[in-house]
């Protein structure tokens, strides 16, 4: 829109003809107040006149009214001064004439007395002849009107020339500026020179104009930073209206749905394409009039969605459809967001196959198969047919691998995978289960035929030979099998005896079968050895040992030494913990008992080492009892390897007490005489643990130069009631009384025996009646606790 100067000049036009109205108006009234006062003011014109006239001629010796005397110039003046047509003044004399008489005109007369020098008078009459009212108020009305025409016209120019200075010229200016702004140009301001209104009215729309302007720009930023990012990142983006007609699209939109903003706006999503179900190939609601309905986030979680689109194609998405939502919380739009998951849902594929299968033979992994055996137990358990298992652990594998390498090993897997594929029925599952051992499951199999089957593959891996390079290997296989039968629910339990009845197989002589029968329970106890053997290293290198400790409490009243026992837990893998009792055997069987003392050695110097740099308790110097088994008896380095613990932790010598058992003791006298000396030389201290089980008790005790005897808990549990083992105790007692030897009882569980065990005097008792074993970890307050009340059971701190 153009401006050129209207609104001023309409505002000067108004003022200019308001004020000639405004004239008008005042002529008006003026003219007819004269109407209304014309006949009085003639009288007194003619009055004033007379008066005039008479003053004059008293004044000065003017000639009378006389005939053909000449008039005074005064009279002509009085007769155009109040607008008479003829003015006339009659003496004795003779007549006065000033204009031309009308006769038709009205008349007004005025007795006029002049004095005379003498003090005589003469009476003078004075006649105005007067025109018509109408032709006087209309020569009137020229005049005012030409007058009221004047001044109006000179103060409308004023007016104007002060209007255009002081309100057009400013007013078109920032009209021109906001015509320059409108039209584009950002930089256009508006004069603020002015110290007036409108100086003010500029600055205030400049600084908006300025705060318009970068809210624009930080606007337009962000449209372009959000157009960027809408544009360069990989989800289809669609925005769309209230009512669920497309507005907006990225890039990645226009490809999945094949069709172009310009051709999708303002049209509904669900005419550009459909949501379907993969699986069920069902459709799928429309999640943007879902969401627009319900006003919350509709998520595509199934992870079986399709998006079919107008042409037809379709293509795996996951992803949301949210609200959009104005200032006012209601629903403006829907924004939809989809992920291509073409990628995403094959990889799945793949990884669901390649976590079903082994990466080496391509057969089924030990999870999948082991999922497969669980689905079998649970048929059944529902009635169906019996099933079969096999272990199979390959024979001289070993061999191959030494000899030829992992390579060669790897190849010989793949092929014996296909010869044993090769031998089984097709709906029969093989699997690889781990290095060379493999697992079978037959289904709707009877024992009979599975161990018919089970040789079958026997012999074919027998008859196989493997070739690789100028070498020739034969190798056989061991085969575990164990029906699966009603009543079987324990996946864990079936497939250890499958493997107990293969490790049967290999200790009957290898490369043949053996089916699991309940005799083998003797075998199952050395085979469980086995496996605790590998459970143990594994656990020393995963670092899976924790030590405990158990008080041992003085009973005598004024005796103020303590000791705590260190014992040994496995962290088993639900986080619970296993006793000695469960693995001792195995670890002592297969020669791991020095590396586990040794551990034991180890961490407990370490650790009550640290204790007492933290601590000032007076249990940072009481004694800490670790046992020893009979291997470390006879390991010649063990000396030297406390040494180097107690060098490197600061553990005082005095602080460490080592056990060992009587029978141990017994059986490596001259080993234990040998090292109880060398550790006493070093400042320890040595107990004799669960001393009288042996035969020969006393016979060996003066041999064992030993500071503590711990008498064994079998000889204390019924020592209230049984008064054989009482005088045992009390023999024990006064030999150990004798060899200058402290006692330590075991196994007190109550006071009536902690009772007993003091009247004989008995020095140190140990048991759950004073504390049950406990992590080292809450040694602490075991220690405050039992200084709070040395007699007493520590059962409440536990």
């Amino acid at each position: 829109m153009s401006v050129h100067g209207g609104l001023p000049a309409r505002i000067t036009g108004i003022v200019f003809w308001g004020m000639v109205l405004a004239g008008l108006l005042i002529v008006l009234v003026t003219i007819q107040a004269w109407e209304a006062d014309l006949e009085d003011a003639q009288s007194a014109y003619l009055a004033e006149a007379a008066l005039t006239l008479q003053a004059q001629l008293e004044s000065r010796p003017e000639p009378r009214p006389a005939g053909g005397a000449k008039p005074p110039a005064i009279l002509e003046q009085m007769r155009r001064r109040y607008g008479f047509s003829a003015l006339e003044v009659a003496g004795p004399a003779g007549v006065w004439r000033a204009g031309k008489p009308d006769m038709a005109q009205a008349t007004y007369m005025q007795a006029m007395p002049v004095h005379k020098p003498d003090g005589t008078y003469e009476i003078l009459r004075m006649q105005a002849y007067v025109p018509a009212h109408s032709v006087f108020l209309s020569e009137q009305r020229k005049h005012v009107l030409l007058f009221t025409g004047l001044v109006a016209m000179v103060f409308g120019l004023i007016l104007q020339a002060i209007l255009h200075r002081m309100l057009s010229r400013p007013f078109l200016r920032m009209v021109g500026t906001a015509q320059n702004f409108a039209a584009g140009d950002k930089s256009a301001r508006f004069d603020v020179q002015g110290a007036d209104e409108f100086g003010f009215l500029a600055g205030f729309i400049n600084q908006a104009l300025d705060a318009a302007n970068r809210s624009e720009m930080a606007l337009s930023q962000e449209k372009n930073r959000v157009e960027v990012m809408l544009h360069s990142i990989t989800d289809a983006v669609i925005a769309t209206d209230a009512d669920g007609c497309v507005q907006f699209m990225n890039p990645v939109a226009e490809e999945l749905i094949a069709c172009s903003i310009l051709a999708a706006r303002d049209r509904p999503l669900h005419e550009l394409g459909k949501f379907i179900d993969e699986l069920t190939r069902l459709a799928i609601a429309d999640p943007v009039r879902c969401c627009l309905l319900d006003g919350q986030i509709v998520v595509l979680h199934s992870g079986s969605e399709l998006f079919v689109n107008h042409i037809g194609a379709e293509i795996p998405v996951s992803g949301t459809a949210a609200p959009m939502r104005n200032g006012r919380g209601e629903i403006m739009g829907c924004v939809v967001a989809l992920q291509d998951a073409r990628h995403a849902r094959e990889l799945t594929r793949r990884l669901t196959v390649q976590a079903s299968r082994d990466s080496l033979t391509g057969l089924f992994n030990r999870h999948s198969f082991e999922s497969q055996v669980r689905r079998l137990i649970d048929e059944v358990d529902g009635g169906y047919a019996n099933h079969a298992l096999f272990y199979l652990d390959l024979d001289q594998f070993k061999i191959v691998n030494d000899t030829c390498g992992h390579v060669a090993g790897d190849e010989l897997l793949r092929q014996l995978g296909v010869i044993l594929r090769d031998d089984l029925r097709s709906d029969d599952i093989l699997a690889r289960l781990g290095g060379d051992e493999f697992g079978v499951l037959l289904r709707r199999c009877s024992l009979d035929q599975a161990i018919k089957i089970a040789d079958k593959l026997r012999r074919s891996v027998e008859e196989f030979r493997f070739a690789w390079g100028d070498k020739v290997f034969q190798i056989g296989v061991s085969i575990g099998v164990v029906p699966v039968e009603p009543g079987v629910t324990d996946l864990a339990a079936l497939l250890s005896a499958a493997d107990l009845a293969c490790y049967a197989a290999k200790e009957a002589g290898r490369n043949r079968v053996h089916v699991y029968e309940a005799s083998d329970d003797a075998l199952a106890h050395q085979y469980g050895e086995m496996h605790w053997a590998t459970d143990l290293v594994r656990a020393l290198d995963e670092d899976r040992f924790e030590i405990f400790v158990q008080p041992i409490v003085a009973l005598a009243a004024g005796d103020s030494h303590r000791h705590w026992e260190v014992l040994l837990r496995l962290r088993a893998a639900d986080g619970g913990y296993i006793g000695p009792g469960a693995f001792m055997s195995a670890a002592e069987r297969y020669g791991l008992m020095p590396r586990i003392d040794r551990w034991v050695i180890e961490r407990t110097f370490r650790t009550f080492s640290d204790i007492a740099a933290r601590s000032a308790t007076e249990c940072c110097q009481d004694v800490v009892a670790i046992n020893l088994s009979g291997a470390s008896l006879n390991d010649s380095s063990l000396i030297e390897f406390v040494r180097d613990i107690q060098a490197s932790t600061g553990m005082p010598w005095e602080r460490v007490c080592f056990e060992i058992t009587e029978t141990v003791a017994i059986r490596n006298l001259h080993m234990a005489i040998s090292l109880v000396n060398e550790l006493r030389n070093m400042g320890c201290k040595f107990a004799l643990d669960d001393f009288g089980s042996g035969l020969s008790s006393f016979a060996y005790l003066k041999s064992l130069p030993v500071d503590y005897l711990k008498i064994d808990g079998s000889f204390i549990m019924d020592i209230v009631s049984d008064p054989v083992d009482r005088a045992m105790v009390e023999a024990i007692r006064e030999v150990s009384r004798i060899m200058g030897v402290k006692t330590v009882a075991e196994w007190v569980e109550n006071e009536e025996t902690a009772e007993v065990l003091r009247t004989i005097g008995i020095d140190y008792a140990q048991g759950y009646f004073f504390g049950r074993p406990g992590a080292v970890g809450n040694w602490s307050e075991k220690c405050e606790a039992l200084s709070r009340a040395p007699q007493l059971a520590l059962a409440q701190v536990q």
